[in-house]
């Protein structure tokens, strides 16, 4: 049972469904002025174009020869492209139950095509060559690229496109010509009449804008007309995409979407670069460059994610963060990228992450120099998604992390889950965030973010699957910011403050949320509401893998994984005592959250006005506790 009757709640639930055959909420900018006319030559530069230009190749092939580093990573690539050259070419294979994709395909295309084109080009292989080309031939033999999802046509776009480009002298007029036309036909011709992520403000926008720029280029000379009408459509509309960042770069959709959207955009910029001398000022955008620290600050210190919204855990694969280390003169986010490639370069498979290869395009040794960190108790004030992330260290496994999510419900990918915290210790990851529903992701009806919108009663979207509190059982509300109204670092204590009132507009007068780092490295969430409804009563909630004792009186809970251990104990004057929950969701088409507990403390109504103080000690702080102020307003 949940907090109180959660099927009840769920059965309640007026059903608001929008009926519109796409994965995500297409939320639609105003439309916006035209640029102007773009000023496009009559000419490129000859292929390859795309990234890959000879004074790249050069540079990359000098590096081959002086950097041991360079070398494994392009050692990795090679192993990789031989294992994709032993797969058959792809198949048109839509996948899902209740609503089809090509995505797969076009993802697995895109992969393959990058990795055995760079092999190719830096050690070139006519095996390697021929397998490109089956791949480009296959793909263009299909009757479409799937363009009512159109993640699927753009996928393949660039895939298709990189492979034209980069083997454009090795081929012959008649596979030119068959591979073109696929560009063309299936690619930007269906974009002319598919409108999916064409003026969004969310990851489509940068995954379509920066695939179908990449296609025009690759066919610029021989279809000038729809070329230039594609990346005028892409100047028009691109910007849409990149508001996102604004603010101080947090994605509103998490960091596993930053990633995807914001590489697109990495490549977008490149290919505009590399064939027009001119990246239209992606990299200059409010909160692009902002968003590059963003995720390092919500990488924790085990290399895991602070992943709230539709995001996993991680951990994730991040080269684009070589492409910034070189763009913006951080050897720092060059470090960053390579050692979030570690298990690619460890692991050589005929599937991984499909932009990786790209990295090598913008590598440089960063020898000895002193990485850049950012500050240990950031706050991140985007301008939907607000955030918080503590740390007692940068570089050390062990070191303890706490962080917390604020901001607006109502985005692309969006959870109910205001309040929200990650808390590791020790190397462990100690609460958990469960991520995505899979079943939201195989449903039309489930992408709506209105306060009776279907998407809330799936138990990893709402209150309840989240590591915050509940009133009454009832679902926060969607309208309204909740910001990090402070934050500081003095003394022994680095904390910060979120007011969630909004999401508990109704339920109670005023909630806020508080979480510090002390010195001893022990950690503290702090509840503090005021004027809670008559007849509510609270549950607060924290989702765990370990495995959970309670003491007789209830006041304190181990917590134990990985051979090690966390002390939770609840120092308010309360009534409450921990309770251990499993995690099963209200509908067996759920997922089952299988080896989830939650730590929970329940309190009967009326609950009237509330401190509620939860501690959290490894062991090397459990015999030199720091003392915590008593009430956050006197927090420093």
């Amino acid at each position: 049972m949940f907090c109180l009757s959660f099927r009840h709640l769920v059965n309640g639930l007026a059903v608001f469904c929008l009926l519109t055959g796409i994965a995500h909420i297409m939320t639609a900018a105003p439309s916006q002025p035209q640029s102007p006319s773009l000023n496009l030559p009559d000419r490129l530069p000859d292929h390859p174009r795309l990234m890959i230009t000879p004074k790249v190749k050069a540079r990359v092939a000098e590096s081959l020869k002086s950097d041991a580093l360079a070398r494994r990573f392009f050692q990795r690539i090679q192993q990789g492209a031989y294992l994709v050259e032993r797969t058959p070419p792809i198949q048109r294979q839509l996948k899902g139950d209740k609503r089809k994709r090509m995505l797969d395909t076009s993802r697995t295309a895109l992969h393959n095509i990058v990795i055995m084109g760079m092999a190719h080009i830096f050690a070139p292989d006519p095996a390697l060559r021929d397998r490109i080309i089956s791949e480009m031939t296959a793909a263009v033999q299909f009757k479409d690229w799937h363009p009512s999802h159109f993640l699927d046509t753009s996928e393949m776009t660039l895939a298709i496109a990189l492979g034209y480009d980069w083997l454009y002298d090795e081929l012959s007029d008649t596979q030119r010509q068959i591979i073109r036309d696929g560009i063309i036909r299936l690619g930007l011709e269906s974009a002319l009449s598919h409108n999916g992520g064409l003026e969004w403000t969310n990851n489509w926008n940068q995954v379509r804008h920066g695939s179908l720029a990449a296609g025009a280029l690759a066919v610029y000379e021989d279809s000038p007309e729809l070329a230039r009408r594609i990346l005028q459509q892409a100047r028009d509309n691109f910007r849409q995409g990149l508001q996102v960042y604004q603010g101080d770069g947090v994605y509103p959709e998490g960091p596993v979407y930053w990633s995807y959207g914001t590489s697109f955009s990495w490549v977008m910029a490149a290919c505009l670069h590399s064939a027009l001398d001119d990246d239209w000022g992606i990299a200059q955008s409010p909160g692009f460059a902002e968003s590059f620290e963003y995720v390092k600050q919500v990488t924790t210190p085990t290399g895991l994610l602070f992943n709230y919204a539709d995001c996993n855990r991680g951990p994730i694969d991040q080269p684009i963060h070589v492409w910034a280390g070189s763009m913006l003169d951080r050897p720092d986010y060059i470090r960053f990228g390579l050692a979030s490639l570690d298990r690619y370069l460890a692991k050589p498979s005929a599937r991984g992450s499909r932009l990786a290869p790209l990295a090598l395009l913008w590598y440089e040794p960063v020898g000895d120099v002193q990485p850049t960190h950012g500050p240990t108790c950031y706050v991140g004030n985007g301008n939907k998604v607000r955030i918080a992330a503590i740390r007692s260290a940068w570089d050390e496994a062990t070191a303890s992390f706490i962080g917390i999510k604020g901001g607006s419900i109502q985005v692309n990918h969006g959870h109910m889950d205001i309040g929200s915290f990650i808390i590791e210790a020790e190397g462990v990851r100690w609460s958990e965030d469960l991520g995505m529903e899979r079943e939201i992701y195989d449903r039309h009806d489930s992408w709506g973010t209105q306060q009776t919108a279907h998407r809330w009663s799936f138990l990893r979207a709402n209150v309840h699957g989240h590591n915050t509190l509940s009133l009454g059982g009832t679902l926060q509300r969607v309208k309204g910011m909740n910001p990090i109204i402070r934050h500081g670092q003095s003394g022994n204590l680095q904390f910060a403050i979120l007011d969630m009132s909004a999401a508990y507009k109704g339920q109670a007068k005023r909630a806020e949320r508080g979480i510090a780092l002390l010195a001893d490295q022990s950690m503290v969430v702090m509840d503090e509401l005021t004027g809670v409804a008559d007849g509510l009563d609270l549950c607060w909630t924290m989702w765990t893998q370990a495995r959970i004792s309670l003491s007789d009186d209830g006041k304190q809970a181990v917590l134990k994984r990985k051979g090690k251990q966390l002390l939770v104990s609840l120092e308010s004057d309360s009534a409450g005592r921990f309770e251990v929950a499993d995690g099963t969701p209200p509908t067996e088409a759920e997922n089952p959250n299988k080896g989830y507990s939650r730590l929970l403390v329940r309190l009967p109504a009326p609950v009237g006005n509330l401190k509620l103080v939860v501690r959290f000690r490894p062991p090397r702080a459990a015999d030199k506790s720091v003392g915590l102020p008593q009430a956050l307003a006197d927090w420093p």
